[in-house]
This record gives C-alpha cells, sequence and structure tokens, in this order.
C-alpha cells in the first residue's frame, strides 16, 4: 500500500481522488473475514477478543499470576508429587506412597491405614506423665495412674507388697 498525501495546494478533485485510492487500498468492509463488518476497527477488535484468552490463577494465600496467550503453564513434580498433563485441560495429581523429605506435618486430623512407623523420635527432656495408647485404633495419651487402673495395677507400693507376700 502506497502512502497517500494530498498537497495543500491539491484541488478538490485531487483529494477526492487521493481519498478514494485510500479505500482501495485498505479494502471493502464486506471482505472482511469476521462477523462484525461495521467498521475495521469492530473488526480487529472481534480478532483481537478472539486471541487473547489470558486467564488467572490464585494461590491460597490470593497471589495472582495471569498466564496469557502463548505463556506456558509448568507443573512442576518432585519424587513426592507428580503432575501429568493428559488432554488440553487436564492435570492428574499424583502422591507417592512413600513421601520422603518432610520435616513437619500440621494437621487437626491425620488418617492412616496400615503400618505407621515413627522413627527418630527423642526421649523427653522430663517426666512428662503421658503414655500413647491406642483407642479403636486412634492414638490417645494417658497418664500413668489411668494406665495403671487400665492394668488393673496396685497404686501403693504397700498393696503391691502385700500382693506378693499372699501370692
Amino acid at each position: 500500500m502506497a502512502v497517500r498525501n494530498v498537497a495543500t495546494s491539491s484541488t478538490l478533485e485531487g483529494f477526492r481522488t487521493t481519498f478514494n485510492t485510500l479505500g482501495t487500498d485498505v479494502g471493502s468492509l464486506t471482505s472482511l473475514g469476521t462477523t462484525d463488518k461495521t467498521s475495521i476497527v469492530a473488526a480487529i477488535n472481534e480478532v483481537n477478543t478472539s486471541v487473547t484468552t489470558a486467564f488467572k490463577i490464585k494461590d491460597s494465600a490470593s497471589t495472582q499470576q495471569t498466564v496469557n496467550s502463548g505463556d506456558i503453564l509448568n507443573f512442576a513434580s518432585d519424587s513426592n508429587v507428580t503432575a501429568t498433563v493428559t488432554a488440553t485441560d487436564t492435570v492428574t495429581f499424583g502422591l507417592a506412597s512413600s513421601i520422603t523429605g518432610l520435616s513437619s506435618v500440621s494437621t487437626t486430623a491425620l488418617t492412616a491405614s496400615g503400618t505407621v512407623t515413627l522413627s527418630g523420635l527423642a526421649a523427653a527432656s522430663s517426666d512428662t506423665d503421658a503414655f500413647l495408647v491406642s483407642d479403636s485404633n486412634v492414638v490417645k495419651t494417658r497418664t500413668g495412674a489411668q494406665v495403671l487402673t487400665d492394668i488393673g495395677g496396685a497404686t501403693q507400693g504397700f498393696a503391691i507388697a502385700q500382693a506378693v507376700a499372699l501370692g
């Protein structure tokens, strides 16, 4: 398309001819491949809307990030969690059967099936008078006196000596 200029000394006929040639350079609105053919601006806006497919992602801390058309949303995996993209709109997350590298877990309720193994437990630095017991597969604490009662043990030293003497 050539640059069209109308000189200040041009006649009205010269302006009309140059202006009409500009219309030919741009093309006919009916030739647009868009639904809206009312103006070039409307057609450009329609195309822009159809190719601008930005969306936002947000985490639990309300931090937001805009993902624009052409950007890649990357799901990272490690030895404990896998992320697999299986379709244009599906991500499947998997959790390993054995989790490694955790230094702490914070929850109000932890449910586990099978064998639960706790390793590296440190001894208490003082007499806490607390014992872990299973109550219908729920781990709870009991005091020494409660455990003694639970097993039918004597509560005083004399009663123990008397029981031994009486056989």
